[in-house]
């Protein structure tokens, strides 16, 4: 039986996704901080002329590590890297399942219901690792 070839679409799609959020995170990082399920935190430390905001610098590290995850995936799947492309997968997985418990833990009562949101992500990209690794 001849081995099939994945679809290319999920991975490209997942990608551009994870770029477009790590974008968000770094150029709006305010506006992330709800999204993601997270109080609005203040930065802390003196304000000096190369400060763009006064949110945490930990958002800005969240959107390098959405565009990096992005970046891997298309750069990945454009080499053919198909063990390495269900691989990143399955990470991405267990980091929305973290995501979801820091939500949880450090949200507040009020944003709980976005850990969800993040345990979803966490299922359905461990679906989709789980599907690549079976074909």
């Amino acid at each position: 039986m001849a081995a099939t070839v994945p679809n290319h679409v999920p991975a490209y799609t997942l990608g551009t996704l994870s770029i477009a959020l790590g974008l968000n995170a770094i150029f709006r990082p305010a506006a992330e901080y709800p999204r993601f399920g997270l109080p609005l935190e203040y930065g802390g430390g003196p304000t000096t002329p190369h400060r763009v905001s006064d949110v945490s610098p930990l958002m800005y590290l969240k959107g390098i590590r959405e565009i990096s995850y992005g970046l891997l995936l298309i750069g990945l799947q454009s080499q053919g890297q198909e063990t390495a492309v269900t691989t990143l997968a399955a990470v991405m997985a267990w980091v929305g399942l973290a995501d979801g418990v820091v939500v949880w833990c450090c949200g507040g009562a009020e944003r709980r219901q976005q850990a969800w949101g993040h345990w979803g992500t966490f299922l359905g990209l461990g679906v989709w690792a789980w599907y690549r690794v079976s074909y």
